[in-house]
């Protein structure tokens, strides 16, 4: 399972790079105990491999962006 959740990883940093920096401070990506997250913020939790990061990526995989 952890291999799956470091692939997943990957692929939401690949996707990252590939947004512009416009968007990735503006637009909202998830929410997380009721706390907005952009793709910047989100990548910092993500990038840390934090609990919330590991929300975050659960979300998005739900909603068919990653």
């Amino acid at each position: 399972m952890e291999e799956k959740i470091e692939e997943k990883r990957a692929k939401f940093m690949r996707i990252f790079a590939n947004i512009p920096d416009k968007v990735r401070s503006e637009d909202i990506i998830a929410v997380v105990n009721n706390k907005p997250y952009t793709w910047n913020s989100a990548m910092i939790e993500v990038k840390n491999n934090s609990k919330i990061g590991k929300e975050i990526i659960k979300k998005l995989e739900k909603l068919g962006a990653i």
